[in-house]
């Protein structure tokens, strides 16, 4: 099998090519594996420096095997799919529909037959040329030509290459993941390689064993991204593939535990470092096996629930907050420890309760300090008030709660007399897996069904929690291959599924934090939120290293308790939640208090003074990527039609770009998707757009060319701002001189020209004609638009707008004259 998939020296054909043209399809794809293989064994061991990068190369579609000469033209057609990648463009959507639209188009992997064969066309030429098959004759069939661009078709002619053999799916799944580690720093990339591999999974159809975890986590995100939301639990059952698949095996384990012994043999030696060690870690850690621990959960669900019944109880809120001495002279000298229901909800989220009846003392002591300050017949009516809440908690809230506690912890009781049944490394559903005994014995058979409780499709929103913050290495030879925890961080970093993740923690904070008044980091769903956006944003930095290390960040709003390793980039996540939190309080106050808002007449009265934009706040920022996209979701869905007014949106916008200047560095060059989805809200509103708001926005763009230019000037002309501020002119141009009139057209452009290229407006920018001479490909997307521009315009106009900016050539013919541009 290896010489026949030997090539010639210097080309692409094959030596066999006759012999290998007579084998069936299953022989030659026996062929294709070896290869594949041999080719990956060869570079794979090669730590040579001057080796490395054409290593990396080999292992991509690049690379010289048969089987990426077979699915290149596939792939290439996939990564060209203008549908694609205009939905993907769109990261932050307003609207469910928008969501779901994108999503059909995506999962299209059921094509027709003459669509296969079409896409297939240029693959199976690709086989021809290389002496393994023919290619057919499509001449006539324009569709079938029409369907090469489409990418469910191009997955389907993958399928069709790969047929039903797991070693090419693991063949084409490896170069995924090279080209995601390799190519991964730009997020177009990004986007394409991890929507490439999940249709991939989906069009395989049954996946094989290895591949079981992996298969139930696509089928979820997708569910997920087809309905446009995320639910928690099934947040929950991420969660648990997550834990199955970066876990380390046993063995692995227990020699992280201990240092190996001097008298193993040397081939059973592996090097882990697992961190933090535990005595004893459980796959769903929300089933724990310690009372103390299970009884510390009841509690803190039995006391929430008694809270709010507290605070119906209080309908004038006299016991929620605490007491001051402002509003009660004298009260910190005769109260010696004051108490209130917000000082108990916060021993309560913090677990300061270690019985229900330390809970009891608390709100024992709050009707008390009551009575013992109102004395004499000016408290009359808060001692009488005191007594009755205090009588209804005796009564009704604490004995149900006292109730309810029992009853959990007897349920507990008998289920721990029963036999414990352990839980196996794969269970979904109730599925089977082998006994300890099996397992010794024989492997790759289950002999005993059972139901497993804590299965994957089993978890619910109550098992939604963060994994802990997982770090090991492997030797190269016990690495797997594909290796399943770069394909899990590459689901995650697939475009809709971040789109559906972003907008689930923006949900969460404009409703339950901000509305409940809550701490963001107490939220129950959002720490394991900023955990998946962690995994995926690391996803590049997994799969360059192939699996060979592999680990589980943390989800950046908890507390660094002593002697645990500090990590500035997520812990600071945890000080920012709360900026962000402010920065959509002002946003809305600053909403409330313009003409038709129900605080004008405050705001006018000078009763309430309008926030100042805070620009110190986030300085220090830069290194919160994860953040920055929530920040960017926002943005984009206050400028949505409906959500402000265009008086409101003066003192909003300035806000937003004050917090962004800091997330980005001073660099929102490369944020394509932003700005891609903030052009798709403007244009929603046609020819009603504000004046101020266009010259907002128009301001802004080009003060963010400034700012990239001078990080990095090299690629600030051929960046997407540049190309989306233009994109985004020309639209508006198209709309009428009520939204963007001729002149002022051109002259934004001579300012984007000036801005990305470092020189001043009015001044010839030779950096520009250069560029624009050398037709560079990186510049053409930039230099469409503004031939798109120029196209529109009078021949004058466009010698005239030449002539300032420094570009020499002869212009081409245009029907638009002068007396053509009519105002409005």
């Amino acid at each position: 099998l290896r010489r026949l998939g030997a090539k010639k020296s210097e080309t692409t054909g094959l030596k066999n090519a006759e012999l290998v043209g007579q084998l069936g399809p299953h022989l030659q794809r026996l062929v294709w594996e070896e290869d594949a293989k041999v080719e990956l064994v060869s570079k794979i061991g090669s730590d040579k420096p001057g080796e490395a990068k054409s290593c990396e190369e080999e292992l991509t579609f690049r690379g010289s095997t048969i089987l990426a000469d077979l699915v290149r033209s596939s792939v290439d057609s996939y990564m060209t799919d203008a549908v694609l990648v205009q939905e993907a463009d769109l990261a932050f959507v307003g609207t469910l529909s928008e969501r779901r639209f994108a999503t059909k188009l995506r999962r299209m992997v059921g094509a027709k037959d003459s669509e296969v064969i079409g896409n297939a066309g240029e693959t199976i030429s690709a086989l021809a040329s290389i002496g393994v098959n023919k290619a057919p004759s499509n001449s006539g069939n324009n569709r079938e030509q029409k369907s090469t661009l489409s990418s469910a078709a191009a997955v389907a002619s993958i399928k069709e290459t790969i047929g039903k053999r797991p070693k090419l799916l693991g063949a084409v799944l490896d170069m995924l993941i090279s080209e995601h580690g390799m190519r991964g720093c730009g997020l177009g990339y990004i986007k394409a390689w991890s929507n490439a591999k999940a249709d991939v999974l989906l069009a395989f159809g049954q996946l094989p064993r290895s591949y079981e975890v992996l298969d139930i986590m696509t089928r979820i995100l997708d569910t997920s991204v087809q309905s446009g939301s995320i639910s928690d639990s099934a947040i929950a059952q991420i969660q648990g593939c997550l834990r199955t698949i970066f876990r380390p095996s046993q063995s692995e384990q227990s020699q992280s535990k201990q240092p190996p012994s001097k008298d193993r043999p040397e081939g059973t030696k592996i090097k882990l470092s697992l961190k933090p060690v535990k005595a004893a870690t459980s796959m769903f850690p929300d089933l724990p096996a310690d009372d103390s621990e299970y009884e510390r959960k009841i509690l803190q669900r039995v006391v929430k629930k008694a809270i709010n019944s507290m605070k119906e109880n209080d309908p004038q809120s006299l016991f929620l907050n605490p007491v001051s001495d402002a509003i009660a002279p004298g009260y910190s000298k005769i109260i010696a420890t004051p108490m209130c229901i917000r000082t108990i909800e916060e021993k309560m989220m913090n677990s300061t309760y270690k019985n229900i009846d330390e809970y009891k003392g608390d709100t024992i002591l709050m009707f008390s300090n009551c009575c013992k300050y109102n004395v004499g017949p000016a408290g009359q009516w808060f001692r009488n008030e005191a007594e009755r809440q205090k009588k209804i908690w005796r009564e009704e809230i604490f004995s149900e709660a006292k109730s309810k506690l029992k009853a959990e912890m007897t349920k507990r009781k008998n289920a721990l007399k029963r036999k414990p049944k352990a839980p196996p490394p794969l269970a979904f559903g109730g599925k089977t897996e082998k006994s300890a005994g099996a397992a010794a014995t024989t492997t790759g058979t289950r002999t005993k069904e059972v139901k497993d409780d804590a299965a994957i499709n089993n978890l619910t929103a109550h098992h939604v929690k963060p994994l802990p913050p997982w770090k090991y290495k492997r030797r190269k030879t016990e690495v797997e291959i594909p290796s399943l925890q770069c394909l899990a961080s590459m689901l995650l970093a697939d475009p809709f599924v971040m789109r559906v993740l972003v907008d689930k923690i923006q949900k969460i904070l404009r409703v339950d934090v901000l509305k409940s008044k809550r701490l963001p980091s107490g939220h129950p769903v959002l720490p394991s939120m900023f955990q998946l956006l962690n995994i995926a944003r690391i996803s590049t930095q997994l799969c360059a290293r192939k699996g060979k290390k592999c680990y589980i960040p943390d989800a950046g709003i908890r507390d660094v308790l002593d002697g645990e390793e500090f990590n500035p980039a997520y812990e600071s996540t945890r000080n920012c939640l709360p900026l962000f939190s402010k920065l959509l309080l002002d946003a809305e106050l600053d909403r409330r208090m313009v003409v038709g808002g129900d605080l004008h007449d405050a705001a006018l009265q000078d009763i309430l003074a309008r926030p100042e934009v805070q620009i110190n706040e986030w300085v220090g920022t830069s290194s919160l990527y994860d953040l920055r996209a929530v920040v960017e979701g926002a943005f984009v869905n206050l400028l949505q039609p409906g959500n402000t007014n265009e008086v409101a949106v003066q003192n909003q916008f300035p806000r937003f770009v004050a917090a962004l200047d800091n997330l980005s560095g001073g660099n929102m060059l490369n944020e394509r998707p932003f700005f891609m989805s903030l052009t798709h809200a403007l244009l929603r509103y046609k020819s009603k757009l504000a004046q101020s708001t266009r010259d907002l926005v128009t301001t802004c763009m080009i003060k963010w060319l400034k700012m990239g230019y001078s990080v990095l000037p090299e690629t600030a002309m051929c960046s997407p701002l540049h190309e989306c501020f233009m994109h985004l002119l020309n639209e508006w141009s198209s709309l009428g001189n009520v939204v963007l009139p001729r002149d002022l057209f051109l002259s934004l452009g001579e300012e984007a020209v000036a801005a990305s290229s470092g020189e001043k407006v009015g001044q010839k920018s030779n950096t520009f004609a250069n560029t624009w001479a050398s037709n560079d490909d990186s510049f053409l997307p930039v230099k469409e638009q503004y031939t798109r521009m120029l196209s529109s315009t009078p021949d004058a106009r466009v010698l005239q707008w030449k002539q300032k900016i420094g570009i020499d050539e002869p212009i081409p013919s245009s029907p638009v004259t002068d007396e053509m541009q009519v105002d409005s």
